[in-house]
């Protein structure tokens, strides 16, 4: 028997979400594909779930042994938000053992993950994304004050779900959003605040083609879309397809498939947007977007007839 790793977890605020999205795809697997065996990665701790047992994850080969075999995998599906799974260093550690692996590579994954580098690769290219300075923990910013205008967002420049983001509406409130933002990263992003409508896009590669999703506009009832909007019951609505004319919808999936070009990116994103002035702007690329059943890139696809399980096949 062939085996799959659902690799899950992570080293940041989002491991909750990646265990759901990791617990549905687990129970939609199409098994014709392999097994599929979760694999719980919690800084150092790498455990197989197997079986209703937990054995510990050999990191020199990544297998586990029961009591009855040693078990290897054919491959990973790597659904882990966040570092180590959407930063690249899971990415490298498959490469250099030869397991393959459905996330993007390496290099995609590093550019991606860092917002600054991201966004000023993107914008060498034409694409529209916020002024944005940087600031590092520990070192002289002062220069970089005036730069800022406001209302601006602060968020941490490596990470995801809005996790350590504040928008601030005036200096008064820089220091104490500066100081959250570095207790999640060393590297702070600090983004002109962009006022308009709000998208997001998932894109799939499957089989030599791309499959560009229809638009969801995000409409909040907070200051934006934050990590309480993002995951709870009473957060944003999220309308598929967004009410929005075919001809911008088209200009936004346009962008979408040239940035995933551009990025080199190999089996899924999904790319937020705001549009202002008829203008998109990319916020964000998501290269590990959340997949349960109810997270937006599988609202798209089920708006395409694409069920759950079949997205899942899609991404394996």
């Amino acid at each position: 028997m062939e085996y799959i790793a659902l690799v899950y977890g992570g080293f940041s605020g989002e491991s909750e979400i990646s265990k759901k999205s990791a617990s549905e795809i687990f129970n939609s697997f199409d098994t014709a594909k392999g097994q599929p065996v979760l694999v719980r990665i919690v800084d150092k701790n790498w455990v197989a779930e197997f079986d209703s047992t937990e054995y510990s994850i050999d990191k020199n080969d990544f297998s586990f042994t029961t009591e009855k075999e040693k078990i290897v995998f054919k491959s990973v599906f790597n659904i882990i938000h966040g570092a180590p799974g959407e930063d690249g260093k899971l990415a490298g550690y498959f490469e250099l053992l030869g397991i393959s692996y459905n996330s993007s590579d390496v290099l995609s994954s590093a550019l991606t993950f860092n917002k600054n580098w991201c966004n000023r690769y993107l914008s060498t290219y034409g694409i529209k994304v916020p002024k944005s300075v940087v600031f590092y923990k520990g070192e002289d910013n002062s220069k970089l004050y005036s730069e800022i205008s406001y209302p601006c967002f602060v968020k941490p420049n490596n990470g995801g779900s809005s996790i350590g983001t504040h928008k601030v509406k005036n200096k008064s409130d820089l220091a104490t959003a500066l100081n959250d933002a570095f207790s999640h990263d060393k590297e702070v992003i600090i983004e002109e605040f962009i006022q308009g409508r709000e998208f997001s896009v998932g894109i799939v590669f499957d089989q030599g083609k791309e499959k560009i999703m229809p638009l969801t506009e995000i409409i909040v009832d907070s200051e934006f879309f934050d990590f309480k909007q993002k995951y709870s019951e009473q957060g944003a609505k999220e309308i598929t397809p967004a009410d929005i004319s075919v001809e911008k919808a088209s200009e936004c999936q346009e962008i979408v498939a040239r940035v995933f070009k551009l990025l080199r990116l190999k089996k899924v994103a999904r790319i937020d947007f705001i549009l202002k002035d008829n203008t998109f702007y990319l916020i964000e690329v998501n290269t590990i977007p959340g997949m349960s059943s109810q997270s937006i890139l599988p609202q798209q696809a089920r708006y395409l007839n694409i069920k759950f399980p079949d997205l899942i096949s899609m991404l394996a």
